[in-house]
């Protein structure tokens, strides 16, 4: 059994789905991924010792969203996470628990496609906010926040882990 299978064994992390609807050109970015075997996603709920949460802002996000990305070949998806924490926020997050996998179906014009975004609980102790923030300018910002701003991607999945 693959660690995702594994994953949906256990009874502390939740299961959820979700439909997203995408404009014709990202639905066919995200179909060349998920057939090129890359339909796995991770994203992080990093805290600090405050109890405070780090969101980015990224160039395909209206709002602040948690900090992840694509897992790739041959990474696990707690090496996943790590990476993207680090690449998106400059932090080292050490990697407490996996809190949910989302099963993902993205739609356009009656078609779908679907993969699973999985989101790890992590903390930090140095909470200093790299410069260079993602790949290809893809991260605009990167900031702590004591609650779960409006304008958040994903809201009510934050929310539950606050």
């Amino acid at each position: 059994m693959d660690e995702l299978g594994q994953l949906g064994d256990r009874n502390d992390v939740a299961r959820s789905e979700e439909t997203i609807p995408l404009d014709a050109e990202k639905f066919e970015t995200v179909c060349e991924n998920v057939e090129a075997g890359n339909d796995r996603w991770v994203g992080a709920f990093v805290r600090d010792d405050d109890g405070r949460i780090v969101l980015v802002q990224n160039r395909w996000s209206d709002g602040w969203v948690l900090p992840g990305g694509d897992v790739e070949r041959d990474e696990s998806l707690r090496e996943a996470v790590v990476r993207e924490v680090r690449e998106e926020t400059g932090l080292d997050a050490t990697v407490e628990r996996p809190l949910e996998v989302v099963e993902q179906t993205f739609a356009w014009d009656g078609a779908t496609v679907s993969g699973h975004f999985v989101v790890f609980e992590a903390r930090c102790d140095d909470t200093s906010l790299g410069d260079d923030l993602g790949r290809d300018d893809e991260i605009a910002d990167a900031t702590w926040f004591d609650s779960v701003p409006e304008e958040c991607e994903h809201r009510s999945l934050v929310a539950r882990y606050f």
